[in-house]
């Protein structure tokens, strides 16, 4: 029977970097781990990490699981039937929340030979202290976040490599004074610290999440509040390659821009592949500045292919210009979309609600 482990949590909180570390720590143990990845559209950053950790892995696009529930189960009872997984690992859309009645508990009456796990949540404390002292989105959208946590059955406190002490204490006194009925774990989805034991416990037990009443109407409007943009382009340079660098620098200029536009990313994560050469790029409301790591390191060419996922609380039309206008900031180099969606996320409509 495979056990399926969904991890959900806002834009940025560090969801796909933890979902990745548990799946080698799990197939380091001997069990076979599949995962399934969720966007409002394709060119999904998170796919493509998932294959490069040579992990199967199935995409759910064009809306939350919990809109596109038949299509969802399907994946889910497809990787079951054709892989025999001991542990399905789930990514919900950042901007998602009503999962335990949406997909959790309908999973459990629709695919009984499926056990799930206790609904686990992820918190960054930068963005729960800036939405509790200096709020940067609207009501409707903190609105989602706070859904988000009053759901879970466990909330990890992530980054606790980057966030002082004194941060954590404050974020765990309130998280616990707000959710008093979960447990609260601080973790570091980066480092591993703390992952081993909610890992031990997610794999060992069952749950569905916490019964919570959503105004679908307010969830809407916090959705659409955010611009969208997955894009997909072709870089080439006119000199010696330094493909980590020129990541840098665009991610920095988009930053700008949209600084200039009057917003912050909500999530911007980039993705950058040359040869032999991967990078990839994060930049979430609450951190100074991006964060870029080189995933492989290696010879690479004079050509590149860059994937962008963007979320933000400015218009779609904004969007690809903004993309544009970094990339002919870059020195040296030039870009061609190849794909390109910039929109609103549509009105969520739930196929099933079980409370």
């Amino acid at each position: 029977m495979a056990h399926l482990v969904m991890i959900g949590g806002f834009l940025g909180a560090g969801k796909t970097t933890l979902m990745l570390r548990v799946a080698r720590r799990l197939a380091k143990q001997g069990r076979r781990v599949a995962l399934v990845t969720n966007d409002q559209a394709p060119d999904m950053v998170d796919t493509r990490l998932a294959r490069l950790a040579k992990f199967p892995v199935a995409e759910v696009s064009g809306g939350c699981i919990c809109c596109r529930f038949d299509e969802f189960a399907g994946e889910v009872g497809g990787l079951a039937r054709d892989l025999n997984p001991d542990v399905v690992l789930v990514e919900p859309v950042g901007s998602c929340t009503d999962l335990a009645a949406t997909v959790l508990r309908p999973l459990l009456r629709f695919l009984p030979e499926l056990s799930v796990a206790p609904h686990t949540v992820v918190i960054d404390p930068a963005v729960w202290l800036q939405m509790k002292q200096r709020p940067s989105m609207p009501p409707e959208t903190a609105y989602i976040f706070e859904k988000q946590f009053a759901e879970a059955d466990i909330l990890l406190l992530n980054k606790s490599d980057v966030t002082p002490q004194p941060s954590m204490e404050i974020v765990r006194a309130e998280v616990d004074a707000q959710v008093p009925r979960a447990q609260i774990l601080p973790v570091s989805a980066r480092t591993g610290a703390g992952i081993g034991a909610w890992c031990d416990r997610v794999i060992a037990s069952q749950g569905s999440g916490r019964s919570i009443d959503v105004d679908y109407a307010t969830y809407g409007k916090g959705e659409q509040w955010m611009g969208w943009l997955n894009a997909t382009l072709d870089l080439q340079t006119g000199s010696s390659p330094r493909w980590n660098h020129t990541l840098s620098e665009f991610m920095q200029a988009l930053c700008r821009a949209l600084s200039e536009a009057g917003e912050s990313p909500a999530h911007l994560k980039c993705l950058l592949s040359s040869g032999s050469l991967i990078a990839t790029g994060n930049a979430t409301l609450g951190a100074p500045s991006p964060d870029l790591r080189i995933l492989q390191a290696g010879r690479s060419s004079r050509k590149a292919e860059l994937v962008i996922n963007l979320r933000i609380g400015l218009p779609p039309r904004c969007l690809r210009p903004a993309v544009a206008a970094a990339i002919g900031s870059l020195r040296n180099t030039e870009g061609t979309f190849l794909t390109e969606r910039s929109f609103a996320p549509a009105q969520p409509v739930p196929r099933h609600h079980m409370a």
